[in-house]
């Protein structure tokens, strides 16, 4: 789902190297194979043949670690809005793929855990602290591009977007999954026509 970026009050992200971009690939790939709500480092590590130690050793606490999983899904949902706004794509095919991106089922973990980020947001503490603000900032400047409209109108998307994912996450069948993607088509049909 739509994730903040990392703002100058987190510490200094650390250096590149091809271990630790080996490891975020395997832990993206981890989340979305596993259920990862209130993740925590030892099963991680042992998933992707690591240790605990070298996890906070390249990423610096398991909350940073969660936002740069994070940031991989933005950055693809992101990308997903560009190539579709320069393929042409109407602002309806735009976020209906969006839509089959942040629904399709590998990338449930992921949404558990924005979510999850989102609620801690809440709390004011590091390193969460931005977390809802930075996503607000991120999301709606490309929405009301995609829309060609402005900002209220994009926030009236991004939150029926967002409220309907929480549903989707809550659903425990095939009927009620399937009354939510109706739903967001609905909404399109009559915000986008």
């Amino acid at each position: 789902m739509p994730t903040p970026a990392d703002a100058p009050s987190h510490p200094t992200p650390r250096r590149p190297s091809a271990r630790r971009e080996d490891l975020l690939a395997a832990t993206v790939r981890y989340v979305a194979e596993h259920n990862v709500s209130d993740l925590s480092l030892r099963p991680l590590a042992a998933g992707i043949g690591t240790s605990p130690r070298v996890l906070l050793y390249l990423f610096g606490s398991k909350e940073e670690l969660v936002r740069e999983v994070l940031a991989v899904g933005r950055g693809e949902q992101l990308a997903l809005l560009e190539r579709s706004e320069a393929e042409g794509g109407s602002p309806r095919e735009t976020l209906e793929r969006l839509w089959e991106w942040v629904t399709a089922p590998e990338h449930r973990g992921a949404l558990r855990l924005f979510f999850e980020g989102y609620v801690r947001a809440f709390g004011r503490r590091e390193p969460w602290l931005d977390f809802g603000t930075a996503s607000l900032e991120e999301w709606l400047p490309p929405l009301t591009r995609v829309l060609d409209g402005t900002r209220a109108n994009a926030t009236v998307v991004l939150a029926v977007l967002r409220g309907l994912l929480l549903d989707l996450l809550a659903a425990e069948d095939e009927p009620h999954i399937q009354r939510v993607h109706a739903a967001w088509r609905d909404f399109l049909a009559t915000t986008l026509g």
